[in-house]
């Protein structure tokens, strides 16, 4: 789709069954002006600051969470230059509510600082889930709720 838009285009992909020698490559390349496009899955969601970077679509983004749609917006924008996030959908019909939710708030929160609110939206919409369950990895159960909220409070102030 992309070589047909814009024909003369230098396009890179990148994804996560690459291997890292050849995605760590391709990154490079991007960063060094060698492609103009970078075709991508959510293996860019983290960790990589490309300041030139001022576009991204993401396809499909009623099947994204809402932290994980904050983050991709995040990889653009990064400088001074202005910057664009396409979010495409299918038609508002076929959304459900939590996505309409989920939209409307990577909408709405577009500020510095919004992190936090949106963080706060995604814990209700999700959940908090089984935070002191067996179905954990580590030794939760064994601190207690209320030495485990001692430490999250000191671990964020």
């Amino acid at each position: 789709l992309v070589k047909r838009l814009v024909p003369q285009a230098r396009m890179a992909v990148g994804h996560g069954q690459m291997n890292e020698k050849e995605m760590e490559r391709v990154m490079l390349d991007f960063i060094d002006y060698k492609y103009d496009v970078l075709v991508a899955t959510t293996i860019i969601e983290n960790g990589i600051d490309i300041p030139r970077a001022n576009t991204i679509i993401i396809n499909r983004a009623d099947n994204y969470g809402l932290s994980q749609l904050y983050q991709l917006r995040g990889r653009v924008g990064r400088s001074n230059r202005r910057a664009y996030a396409y979010l495409l959908i299918p038609t508002e019909q076929e959304l459900s509510p939590i996505a309409r939710r989920r939209l409307a708030a990577i909408r709405e929160f577009s500020d510095l600082g919004a992190g936090f609110r949106i963080a706060a939206l995604d814990l209700e919409l999700r959940g908090a889930g089984n935070l002191l369950g067996g179905q954990q990895s580590g030794h939760m159960d064994a601190l207690g709720f209320d030495l485990y909220t001692q430490m999250l409070e000191r671990t964020v102030a």
